[in-house]
């Protein structure tokens, strides 16, 4: 806060430009001038002033320059403009720069490369030598862009509410050391999301070193903490499981939503896609669930139950694989068909397969999922065992429980919390705020004044993991080292050093932090080469853990597996089913504008979560979608309106955690959405029976971005098995052959560029969207606009559901975006040629000449045409401004918009080849979302060049056009997605 005297001379400029005098002075010029705006003395309708006679004129003469000369007499504030002499060594005004680093959810790490223009982070993409991403993005470490700039973050420390300097934190922190050393540190405890961080770890260790009773707790509120004890109870000790789709030619889902959710994502989807082509031998999955997942919707058989009858499908498919197992009194299960022809598929296909348990299971289903891999041979080949990557396995909601009893009861002193916004998402009946309420000194680092923060004496903010030093493990254990992209925009601190301040090493700063402790590894002869290659490839060679060969404890398992049997069904009721979110997570990024209009990938909804339920559920109850219903559990209830979802499990109610957010300067998410985390028990954090649901008579409105469900019988996302392609390849045949035109042919001399998108790879995770969004500087504009379907994506997902049962419906992606059409419909209706044909092939946009008659919108067959209804650019702060890609034209209101091919990265690859005197390269080009695409499902190029995987794909057997008898000859391809499903279960 600023000391200064208000109206003396040192005031701040912004209060300068404030004060009265200059207010009046305005007012007076634009008097003089006749331009002042209408008030109480001018209500609209009055007419002008009349002219100023000499008089008048001389009288605002003198009051000018009295005015001006009291204004004079203020001393503007000194501003260091420094410039540009000397420009640092590789870097070009106007030429990116690429730099590695990694971004950790829930303590995991991806790898990634920025993009930065003259120190301005503009664009995310994956690191191709990073384990976890290679070279894909998910929506998560895209959108930190829009994180990085946000205004609503955190910009100063403060101690109840009055700003302090990290000084004099500094100084606290040190007294706060001091008077625990009296007793050891008990009174002293710290709580942090996991974490893999080696530098993390070593400052753990060092403060136990100093203060030995301290305690340190983890929490994330969508941990696996399931995993890790299903690992304990089959081996022995707590392990990590690694799968390797590629390897695998029957994949079983025991509710493990591993395309769509789970820190090694972007992996699995990349092997999970390599073998669900005809390249390949085609994989099969089956996927067991309550909820539509993205990995259920990508299923070629999915059976739907109930998420706590999971357990007993595990038991039923463990005793048909495992002789191990058999003989207790479990034996009894009644097993269902697809069981057994799952376990007959798994059979047969022993060493190639793999059985998969999700996060939401509790250990035993986990554990049964071990057996029956070890019982196929699947370890070692499909399926491997690892030390944990991170070192505090307990990390669950139920972990929160010891901490809370002790913040009761007045033996915590000192709070340390580095846990995203524990107050919020800590379930209901721990009810952490008033806990933390009896905590005399409790301190919260994060990125925003959220929830937690309101309730904590100090408040520190954080750096965002783009202006921050620091290291991180992925998965595999693969070090990175992240380096900031941009110096910290709102004074923030990191994790690292606000933990050394605990250590009197908190005035060191981040970068020698960590630089001080890889100094120290052995190994380390010639450090400077080591930290240059670390921080040029974004990842330290060899550190990844190895794999372990395990033996399953057989007895341990049956006998779990036996009090599972013996154990009564769940009482009754519905049963209320928590799901991470596809776009906010846990909550985190529910300030994120990007992700809250990024439609959910199933249900379509935007700035909003609801209420899940089947068809057959919703009419028992008399409700319907954007019904508002009162969901109660266990005593506490909320709020929420309902979605009516097919292929939902009957008497199943599902809600996505993350929404409903109260903190005080993320406005973007006060009152968006129903708070799932008021109703979630600690013992039961995914799935819980005995709900209630009831209808409140009001109804709510949703954003939704597609609100049809199926294909009406057109031909648009096309699906097929390998036997009808092979017995019936008319049906593709007659989507792409030539059809008469009277347009004259023509000539395209260097280059055609062209699409395909392989809907058999895609799995809709959006990727491609949000990477559009930030390579092409599209706005976002509210959910009242996307009600009314003025939503400005220029690629869109469309979801469809297929086949002859409306509650089991099979489901189909279909990425769309403008198919850049030989004979485009749009151009020939244009009044001003603004939407023109390219001698590339490119249907382009020259925003100058659009004077918004939306023509060629309504003559668009394919619906992705935008138009800028109002000024969204000229809304956005100082800080979102330096979000903006320079090589993009920024749009005003009025001029329609679409997708370009990304024109800027084409126009960028010519040049350079223009410098080098040759022609563009194949693969030398890649749009914003080819390159992010997790699954590879996306491919541009030239077709001039037949070697190009674009003219190969152009050429396949599986391509199609999409609306091909309008006769429009798009140069976006589709390839028709591949089902292998089995033939008993067709």
């Amino acid at each position: 806060m600023s000391s200064l005297d208000p109206t003396g001379p040192d005031v701040p400029i912004a209060r300068l430009r404030a004060r009265p005098e200059r207010r009046l002075w305005r007012s007076l010029e634009e008097l003089a001038r006749g331009t002042a705006p209408a008030g109480p003395e001018f209500p609209p309708g009055a007419s002008a002033p009349p002219e100023p006679s000499r008089r008048d004129f001389l009288q605002l003469l003198g009051a000018s320059a009295a005015l001006a000369g009291l204004a004079g007499c203020v001393r503007e504030p000194p501003e260091k403009i420094l410039p540009y002499t000397r420009r640092p060594e590789d870097v070009a005004p106007g030429n990116p720069l690429h730099y590695a680093t990694a971004y950790a959810l829930d303590g995991i790490a991806t790898g990634l490369l920025v993009t930065s223009y003259e120190g301005r982070p503009t664009k995310i993409e994956g690191n191709p030598d990073h384990p976890s991403s290679r070279g894909a993005a998910g929506v998560f470490e895209q959108a930190l862009l829009l994180s990085l700039y946000d205004p609503a973050r955190a910009r100063a420390i403060r101690y109840r509410g009055a700003g302090r300097s990290w000084r004099a934190f500094l100084e606290y922190a040190a007294e706060a050391v001091d008077l625990h050393r009296k007793d050891g540190g008990a009174g002293l405890c710290f709580l942090g999301e996991p974490d893999a961080s080696p530098l993390m770890a070593d400052l753990h260790e060092r403060v136990l070193r100093a203060l030995p009773a301290a305690r340190f707790f983890s929490y994330a509120p969508l941990a696996e903490d399931a995993a890790y004890e299903g690992a304990r109870l089959a081996f022995g000790r707590p392990l990590q499981t690694r799968v390797d789709f590629s390897r695998a030619r029957v994949v079983v889902s025991l509710d493990a939503d591993f395309l769509g959710g789970g820190p090694d994502r972007l992996r699995a989807a990349r092997e999970f896609a390599s073998r669900r082509v005809p390249e390949s031998e085609l994989s099969r999955l089956y996927v067991v669930e309550s909820a539509l997942s993205l990995t259920g919707a990508m299923a070629d058989h999915r059976v739907r139950m109930r998420s706590s009858e999971v357990v007993q499908f595990a038991l039923g498919l463990a005793l048909e694989l495992s002789p191990q197992l058999q003989g207790g009194p479990h034996t009894q299960l009644t097993a269902t068909r697809p069981l057994h022809v799952m376990a007959r598929d798994l059979l047969a296909n022993q060493g190639r397969s793999v059985v998969v348990a999700g996060a939401r299971q509790p250990p035993l289903v986990h554990a049964l999922a071990h057996a029956i891999n070890a019982a196929l041979g699947n370890a070692d080949r499909t399926v491997a065992y690892a030390a944990p990557t991170l070192p505090d396995m307990a990390a669950g909601p139920a972990a929160l429980a010891p901490l809370v009893a002790d913040m009761r009861s007045g033996r915590v002193e000192t709070l340390v919390i580095t846990a995203p916004n524990p107050a919020y998402t800590a379930p209901a009946d721990l009810d952490f705020g008033s806990a933390l309420g009896k905590v005399p000194h409790a301190i919260y680092h994060g990125l925003y004044e959220d929830e937690t923060a309101a309730q904590c004496a100090w408040f520190v903010p954080a750096t965002h993991s783009l202006e921050s030093w620091g290291d991180a493990r992925a998965w595999d254990g693969t070090v990175s080292i992240v380096q900031p992209l941009i110096a910290p925009l709102f004074a923030g601190v990191t994790h690292a050093e606000l933990w050394a301040a605990f250590v009197g090493e908190g005035d060191r700063g981040a970068h020698a932090l960590v630089q001080d402790y890889w100094r120290r590894q052995p190994g380390r002869p010639d450090f400077d080469a080591f930290w240059e290659e670390a921080l040029h490839d974004g990842v330290v060679r060899g550190s990844a853990t190895r794999t372990e060969s395990v033996t399953p404890r057989w007895a341990d398992i049956a006998a779990a597996a036996a009090a599972a049997a013996a154990k009564p069904t769940s009482g009754g009721g519905i049963e209320l089913n928590f799901l991470p979110d596809s776009k906010v997570y846990d909550g985190r990024f529910a300030n994120n504008a990007w992700l809250q209009e990024l439609p959910d990938p199933i249900t379509k909804i935007t700035w909003d979560n609801a209420l899940l339920l089947s068809p057959t559920t919703a009419g028992r109850l008399g409700v319907e979608s954007a019904d508002l219903v009162e969901v109660t559990l266990r005593g506490r209830s909320l709020a929420a309106p309902v979605f009516v979802l097919p292929g939902h499990a009957d008497d199943v109610a599902s809600i996505a955690l993350g929404y409903g957010r109260t903190g005080l300067n993320e406005e973007l998410a006060q009152g968006v959405g129903a708070n799932a985390y008021l109703v979630r028990p600690s013992d039961a954090p995914w799935f819980a029976p005995g709900a209630s649901v009831r209808k409140i008579g009001r109804r709510a409105r949703f954003a939704i971005t597609q609100d049809h469900f199926t294909m009406e019988g057109r031909p648009l996302a096309l699906v097929a098995t390998p036997r009808e392609l092979r017995q019936h390849p008319e049906r593709i045949e007659e989507q792409r052959a030539a059809l008469p035109t009277l347009y004259d042919p023509v000539p395209y001399p260097s280059y055609r560029w062209a699409m395909s998108i392989d809907l058999s790879r895609c799995i809709g995770c959006s990727a491609c969207v949000v990477a559009c969004q930030a390579e092409n500087n599209i706005p976002v504009v509210g959910k009242e606009r996307v009600a009314r379907g003025r939503e400005m994506h220029w690629l869109r997902i469309d979801r469809y559901f297929s086949g002859p049962s409306a509650l089991d419906p099979e489901v189909v992606f279909q990425p769309v975006a403008c198919q850049h059409c030989e004979n485009a419909p749009c151009e020939y209706v244009c009044p001003v040629n603004a939407t023109a044909h390219s001698d590339e092939g490119l249907n382009e946009m020259v925003y100058n000449r659009c004077v918004g008659t939306r023509y060629c919108s309504n003559n668009c067959p394919y619906k992705v045409r935008r138009f800028n209804f109002f000024d969204y650019v000229g809304q956005r702060t100082q800080p979102e401004r330096m979000l903006q890609n320079p090589e993009v034209s920024i749009r005003s209101r009025g001029v329609m918009e679409k997708c370009t091919y990304c024109v800027q990265r084409i126009e960028r690859a010519r040049i350079d080849a223009r410098v080098a005197g040759r022609t563009i390269r194949e693969g030398e080009i890649q749009t914003a979302c080819q390159q992010t695409c997790p699954t590879r499902a996306i491919v541009f190029g030239s077709l001039h060049d037949e070697r190009a995987e674009v003219a190969r794909l152009h050429a396949d057997e599986r391509r199609y056009d999409l609306l091909h008898e309008l006769g429009t000859r798009p140069r976006t391809a589709y390839l028709v997605r591949l089902r292998n499903p089995n033939p008993e279960l067709s």
